[in-house]
Formats: C-alpha cells, sequence, structure tokens
C-alpha cells in the first residue's frame, strides 16, 4: 500500500530514505555496493532465500553477488574485517531476534549497511538498522508469532527491495515493472487458492493418514516454497519432516515410502519432464507424491493427487 506507483514505463517501487537511504542508493549506482547478503534465523531465512532470487534476478546486469545465508552462519563464517562493499538484508518479524540482531551489530562494526525487513516498530533491529521496510501497515498485528502471513509480507517487502535496488542499478524499467505486477496479482492467486479447499481437503484425507513419513521437495524456486511449508507443516501436525531436492530424494530414504509433497509450480519443458520422471520412481518405489502444480498443467500423470494454482 503505497509503494507502487504506475508510470508511464510501468509500475515502479516507491521507497523512501527511511527505507533506502540516498547514500546507499548512490553507492548501488556507482556500484561501491559489490555484494548483497541476506539473513535470518527460521522461517525469516526461508523468506531471505526468496527475496535474495528477486534481488539476484533485478541485479543480474551487475556485478553485484548475492546470497542468502542464516545469519549465524553469516556472523559464524563469513564476516570480513571490512564490509564497507556489503549491503545485508536482515529480516526479522520480531526485531528482536538474538542471532540476527548480533549478527548486524557485527557488520555494522565493520561498516557494512544493514537495510532491515521487520514487522514490529520500535524494536531493537529497527534501532540497528540504516534503513527499514515495514511488514506492517502502521500497527504491530502480531509481536513475535512468525505466521505464514508475516512469511508471505517478508517476500512481497523484499520483492519491493529487489525492484528498487534495480532501478537504482540501471535495470530495465520494463522488467522490474513485469515483477510489480505479479505482485499485485498475488491477493487474488491466494484466493483462487483458497477456493480449492475441498479438492486440496480431500488430497490430504486420502493420502496423508495412511503415511507415516512426510517428506516436502522442490527445485528452483520451489525449493524455497518446499522449505517454508515444511517448517509450516511440522508446527501444524507435530512431525519433523524432511525438506530435499526433488532429485535428491530417490538417493537418500524412498525405502521409508513418504507421502512426498512435491513443489513443482512454474514449471515447463525439461525442467517438468524431470521432475514428472522423479514423481514416477516415487511411485515406483511406493511413496505418495501430491503435486503442487500450475492450472492447466498434464506433465505429472504419476502423481496421486495434483493440487493447481495460477500462474503468475
Amino acid at each position: 500500500r503505497g509503494k507502487i506507483e504506475d508510470t508511464d514505463e510501468g509500475a515502479r517501487a516507491v521507497l523512501g530514505a527511511e527505507s533506502l537511504p540516498p547514500a546507499l542508493l548512490g553507492a548501488v549506482r556507482s556500484g561501491d555496493i559489490r555484494r548483497v547478503i541476506v539473513i535470518g534465523q527460521g522461517t525469516a531465512a526461508v523468506a531471505g532465500q526468496a527475496v535474495a532470487s528477486f534481488v539476484e534476478q533485478t541485479l543480474a546486469h551487475t556485478d553485484t553477488v548475492v546470497t542468502a545465508t542464516p545469519a549465524t552462519e553469516l556472523s559464524g563464517f563469513a564476516l570480513d574485517d571490512d564490509m564497507s562493499d556489503a549491503l545485508v538484508v536482515a529480516i526479522s518479524q520480531s526485531g528482536t531476534t538474538t542471532d540476527t540482531n548480533r549478527t548486524v551489530d557485527l557488520v555494522r562494526a565493520r561498516d557494512g549497511v544493514v537495510v532491515s525487513i521487520v514487522n514490529r516498530r520500535n524494536s531493537d533491529l529497527v534501532e540497528k538498522s540504516d534503513g527499514v521496510i515495514y511488514t506492517s501497515d502502521g500497527r504491530d498485528v502480531e509481536m513475535s508469532v512468525a505466521s505464514t502471513k508475516a512469511f508471505y509480507a517478508q517476500v512481497a517487502a523484499g520483492v519491493l527491495l529487489a525492484a528498487a535496488l534495480g532501478e537504482a542499478a540501471g535495470a530495465d524499467a520494463r522488467e522490474t515493472a513485469l515483477l510489480l505486477d505479479g505482485l499485485r496479482a498475488m491477493p487474488t492467486a491466494m484466493e483462487a487458492v483458497i477456493a480449492e479447499r475441498p479438492e486440496i481437503a480431500e488430497a490430504a484425507q486420502q493420502c496423508a493418514p495412511s503415511r507415516r513419513y512426510w517428506a516436502v521437495v522442490g527445485n528452483g524456486a520451489n525449493r524455497v516454497a518446499a522449505e517454508e511449508i515444511r517448517i509450516k507443516l511440522s508446527e501444524l501436525c507435530y512431525k519433523s519432516i524432511a525438506c530435499d531436492a526433488t532429485e535428491d530424494k530417490k538417493h537418500i530414504d524412498l525405502s521409508a515410502e513418504p507421502l512426498v509433497i512435491v513443489c513443482a509450480a512454474g514449471l515447463t519443458g525439461p525442467n517438468a519432464d524431470d521432475v514428472a520422471k522423479e514423481i514416477a520412481i516415487y511411485r515406483a518405489h511406493k511413496a505418495t507424491p501430491i503435486v503442487i502444480a500450475t492450472e492447466g498443467t498434464t506433465e505429472f500423470p504419476a502423481a496421486v493427487a495434483t493440487i493447481t494454482v495460477p500462474a503468475v
């Protein structure tokens, strides 16, 4: 709300100086920012993987290196004495995550720039950051719980950040406009998925109770979705759930004959063919694959059940 404006060249992200300080934008334009590191813990770290993928997309025309890592991995193993060439994007729902905040302190002490994506105003992380993108709209709906809507809001904020950084770095305005148009289409797409609740419930009731072991797999951007599904499903169902790359599953524990949720939305061509082959292997080993695929997809005939989502 209020962070996307329409121009003659299409949509553009509007983030004020409180989110992206002019000095930071100048460093991006001049190429002085040579790396972007997105950090968080738990579900925020998974959101960070998605944010990094969008930033990498909008900065693809530059030499900037974009990575995502848990905050503790950065503080423990990847700090340099001089981090003046680094933008660290710290993600937290509460703004009080100790591991993330300690890492931010260490980065700031080494002259790194920190932009945080956070819900809670006046939290510790806000005070430690050079710029802040709030995921709430004027009030803190939740103080600490990492909800699904918090995850979506963090990713959406990351898309805005990616578009703004891309604009500063001279990215093609049409490409960033398409990204923002896709972001604005997401609420309608979510409503379409929720409308499929009866069909989704039928797949769950048909497949889940008979399987003791569950797993979630994906590749590419779907690997990020798989990681978040694993966390939320584990919290809701009180189960320890594995998460793997789609192709890796056959090398690990198919002998457990698990229920396997396959995140395959958006796959086309050889990638879709490869995943279809993997699903057939799962079935051959008596696993139960449920596939999440784009509407109209017919590439996964070996799936026990298919849940479709809109193309965005």
